[in-house]
C-alpha cells in the first residue's frame, strides 16, 4: 500500500514550516536561502517504501529537488526546462 499524504492543512500548517525551519531556511542540498513559499519539501525516500516522518523529509530549492534522479520527478524536470530554470545539460547536474 503506498503511503498516504497527511490532510493539506496540515502539510501547509504544521509539517512544512516545522521540516523549513529545522534545516535553517535553506536548501539542504546547495545551502542557498529560500523562503518556506519557495521551498520544495522532499521525500528522501519516496514511494511504497518512504513515509511522512520528519525524519524522512528535507527541504530543498526548485533547482535541487528538480535535479534530484527521481523517476517521479520527470513532469518536474519537463517543466523546469520549459521556464528555464534548468537547462539542456541538465542531466550532468543529477543527483543522488
Amino acid at each position: 500500500m503506498p503511503r498516504q499524504r497527511p490532510p493539506k492543512e496540515v502539510w501547509h500548517e504544521n509539517i512544512r514550516p516545522m521540516v523549513f525551519y529545522r534545516d535553517g531556511q535553506r536548501c539542504t542540498r546547495c545551502g542557498e536561502p529560500i523562503t518556506l513559499k519557495t521551498c520544495h519539501i522532499d521525500h528522501k525516500i519516496s514511494g511504497k517504501l518512504g513515509s511522512n516522518s520528519i525524519k524522512n523529509l528535507r527541504t530543498l530549492c526548485r533547482v535541487c529537488h528538480t535535479l534530484r534522479a527521481d523517476l517521479r520527478h520527470g513532469g518536474m524536470k519537463g517543466n523546469a526546462l520549459n521556464q528555464g530554470i534548468i537547462g539542456p545539460g541538465w542531466r550532468e547536474q543529477a543527483w543522488e
